[in-house]
């Protein structure tokens, strides 16, 4: 077995695919239902020759740029396994740190006592595959209810089907073209949102992975990219309740442009930005005003 591995990730680094070592491993261990690390406590085991034609199946879905978690069907995020196909983006690690940051703040308003009475309300919105609805669904403690929206139905199935997979129970499921969908009253403690901000004209710099499999309704938000993240934040002040957080993951530069959209909104502030694991500023933080008195 750790010939074929050897081989197939050498065959797949000759051919430029991005980590081939680990898609090679991935791949695999699809094909045998198995753990990655369960290749190497049975290294010396023979592969059937069905086993061996599956794999070369997958191998060459790889080559043509097909992202290993299309090919096996799932995608890791903050712990869960939840399943991706072409409908939705591949959740990121990028997506993960945004997560991070929503559950920091809500446990420091809970350790502040200001916890809200009846529990958190969230809003994941642009949901994809629900990794956000999900992972807070599951890890925020007092939560109510969070709700997953997006414009694309397909991908509120797939959202859908991944909160009964992770058992993430609270969770309701919303097809909405961004908070203008909202009404004003449906206010929410957080909106939480990973939204296109990929600029059109970037479309001929994306890998093949992305620019060739992940749905674009998804990836390109206009000629600016910023365009969805500035619709979100003009709408924000209405759909949050007093003192709520808007949690927005951003492009790589659009920082600067996110913090001025936020300074110019009335009903909103600043709170802070965070960076990736690459230090890259990847997301803003704001508040919404208090209630005076």
């Amino acid at each position: 077995m750790l010939s074929i591995l050897r081989t197939t990730a050498g065959f797949l680094e000759e051919r430029g695919v991005a980590e081939p070592r680990l898609s090679a491993e991935h791949l695999l261990a699809d094909v045998l239902d198995c753990r990655r690390l369960d290749l190497y406590l049975r290294y010396d085991r023979p592969l059937s020759p069905d086993e061996v034609d599956s794999y070369r199946q997958r191998v060459r879905r790889r080559l043509a740029g097909e992202p290993v978690q299309y090919i096996t069907g799932v995608a890791g995020f903050r712990g869960l396994e939840l399943a991706v196909d072409r409908r939705v983006l591949v959740p990121r690690p990028e997506t993960e740190r945004l997560v991070a940051e929503v559950l920091e703040w809500a446990r420091a308003e809970a350790g502040r006592g200001r916890a809200p009475e009846g529990g958190w309300r969230i809003l994941d919105l642009g949901t994809g595959s629900g990794a956000i609805a999900c992972a807070l669904a599951v890890e925020l403690e007092g939560v109510r209810r969070v709700v997953g929206s997006d414009r694309s139905v397909e991908a509120l199935a797939v959202a859908r089907s991944n909160a009964g997979r992770v058992g993430a129970v609270p969770v309701a499921w919303v097809a909405a073209d961004g908070l203008a969908a909202f009404r004003s009253g449906a206010t929410f403690h957080a909106i939480v949102a990973n939204l296109p901000y990929v600029p059109a004209s970037d479309r001929a710099t994306l890998p093949v992975e992305v620019a060739g499999w992940e749905p674009p309704g998804a990836l390109f938000a206009g000629p600016a990219g910023t365009e969805a993240i500035a619709d979100t934040v003009r709408e924000a002040p209405r759909c949050l309740a007093p003192g709520g957080l808007l949690a927005l993951e951003v492009g790589r530069g659009q920082d600067v442009e996110a913090r001025r959209r936020v300074e110019a909104t009335p009903g909103i502030e600043f709170l802070s930005g965070y960076r990736d694991l690459a230090g890259v500023p990847r997301g803003v933080l704001a508040l919404a005003d208090a209630e005076e008195g």
